[in-house]
């Protein structure tokens, strides 16, 4: 009798520690979570905002003017999330955040971060990009889209370019095996005055500048 209830107090015993183990573990990731997306928001808050874009400026695809963060507005990445997370061996962006460290400096990098309206980033956000031929019509913001490829406006073309060949240079993630045609774009269409510039704001907030807007001439020493 008394050894059948020693057993069963220990079994629960067990159990509970178990279970409190089980929830200290979960409150842990939860609040480390919690502060990586805090670190995050951070960043885009002060960082992107009001530090690359204290007076305004313009929207990324369309081009339109905007002077202030707005809800219509969202920071976009050039360089696809989801790419990120499979290049460091992630399950999920979310498992990348809690369990790989420099997920969330490469996902906080200000340099893969342009301003668009919410509308079209929740539109091209899983899109790649790409060329299209002319059966291929644009929209009112000179975008064309079919299926999940993406060809952005002329004038954008070269900063998708620099920014993929920063991320790639930067952090060693890969480009994909059809990128030749961003040697051809960065050439066609050279780092404009708002691009120089949103590039020396970066420089002085993050420390670090896309060497390839400051000399364009480096993307003929990509191999690829």
């Amino acid at each position: 009798m008394f050894n059948r209830i020693y057993y069963s107090f220990q079994t629960a015993w067990r159990k509970l520690i178990q279970h409190s183990v089980f929830k200290i573990v979960l409150s842990i990731f939860a609040a480390y979570s919690m502060a990586s997306h805090a670190d995050y928001k951070q960043i885009v808050d002060e960082g992107f905002w009001e530090n690359v874009y204290p007076n305004g400026g313009n929207t990324f695809y369309c081009e339109t003017y905007f002077s202030k963060q707005s809800p219509i507005l969202t920071v976009s990445h050039i360089y696809p999330v989801s790419w990120i997370s499979k290049a460091l061996d992630c399950r999920s962006q979310r498992s990348c955040l809690r369990s790989n460290k420099n997920y969330q400096k490469i996902l906080s990098d200000l340099h893969n971060m342009v301003p668009v309206e919410s509308i079209y980033h929740f539109k091209l956000k899983d899109s790649v990009f790409g060329e299209l031929d002319d059966t291929t019509e644009a929209n009112e913001c000179n975008i064309k889209k079919s299926y999940h490829i993406l060809e952005p406006p002329k004038d954008m073309k070269g900063d998708v370019a620099r920014i993929h060949f920063y991320m790639h240079k930067q952090y060693n993630l890969p480009l994909s095996s059809s990128s030749f045609f961003l040697k051809a774009w960065s050439k066609e269409d050279p780092p404009s005055k708002e691009e120089i510039e949103k590039n020396r704001r970066i420089k002085e907030v993050q420390g670090n500048e896309n060497p390839f807007i400051t000399d364009p001439r480096l993307v003929d020493e990509l191999a690829f």
